[in-house]
């Protein structure tokens, strides 16, 4: 049975790729912080135990591990975020080193934060412009802890990752009460750009990825259809039939980080992304507008 690792496996994204590589009969090893078992189709194995064992003859390794960025940036989390992001993949690039068989491809995650903000111009891995926020910066440091260890024989590549849309999505689950009480209106000025992946297209593109040995470097795992923060509401609003979208406006969404423990950054960022490696590679969505994704997720 072909092998695949999940480095940080645990939550919605992890699941998701767990599930669907099930699906198509593969072995699932998830590297958790958790202790280790068994069950079926899925090995959890603790970052205490001899992982590195499992990235023998493994079709693929996937690293998603990092501490969530859904919280406030203060200076403890800002450091947490980076280390923890920094050291597995440290970790991981070691290991493959002194496999005798290393696993055919090693799929590092990476942010469409590293990106400059744009409301204009739609940024592709070609004609890429990086920001210096900090969540840039930590993606930055990222890919480059991830490339600069050498894999003669795994092929590398780094997915910059848009909010994945589904039922238990970060960037939906919350909204969905949101909308329903009438509070669904733009946020902030409503005119920055949201660029996002339905859950079905990114485990697609992720086997996609795996399969075609011809996609090296970073690539883009967004739809090819960003849209503005008011379309996005507007278009939730209306599958969920809901008349009234009362705005929420930028100054209330930083008072309301103290409450939420969410930095307004990730809703107030114009993050304006391109498949272009996806699509030149021949790589076909499925949900490819957002009104496809959210009749699909809400409806």
């Amino acid at each position: 049975m072909k092998k695949i690792i999940i480095a940080g496996g645990t939550g919605y994204i992890g699941n998701l790729l767990a599930n669907f590589f099930i699906e198509k009969g593969y072995f699932i090893v998830i590297i958790t912080r958790g202790k280790s078992n068994t069950n079926g189709s899925v090995k959890l194995i603790s970052w205490n135990d001899n992982w590195q064992a499992e990235l023998e003859s493994a079709e693929a390794v996937i690293n998603l591990s990092g501490k969530s960025i859904n919280c406030r940036f203060t200076a403890q989390n800002k450091a947490v975020i980076l280390q923890s992001r920094l050291d597995a993949t440290a970790r991981i690039n070691k290991a493959i080193l002194v496999c005798t068989n290393p696993p055919k491809v090693f799929i590092n995650a990476s942010g469409a934060s590293i990106y400059k903000c744009s409301f204009d111009i739609a940024y592709n891995e070609y004609n890429e412009v990086f920001g210096s926020s900090f969540l840039a910066d930590v993606c930055k440091q990222w890919e480059s802890e991830f490339y600069n260890t050498v894999t003669p024989n795994t092929r590398k590549v780094a997915i910059r990752i848009t909010p994945v849309l589904g039922k238990e999505s970060h960037a939906i689950k919350p909204l969905l009460k949101v909308v329903a009480l009438g509070l669904g209106g733009k946020q902030g000025s409503g005119k920055q750009y949201f660029s996002w992946i339905h859950e079905n297209d990114f485990t697609n593109a992720i086997n996609f990825i795996i399969l075609n040995n011809k996609i090296n470097g970073s690539v883009n795992l967004t739809s090819p259809n960003a849209i503005t923060n008011s379309e996005f509401m507007q278009v939730f609003r209306k599958i969920m039939r809901v008349k009234i979208g009362i705005p929420t406006p930028t100054f209330l969404l930083h008072i309301s980080k103290y409450i939420t423990g969410i930095e307004p950054d990730l809703i107030l960022d114009s993050l304006n992304i391109a498949p272009k490696k996806l699509i030149d590679a021949g790589f076909n969505f499925e949900m490819d507008t957002i009104n496809k994704a959210l009749q699909e997720i809400v409806a």
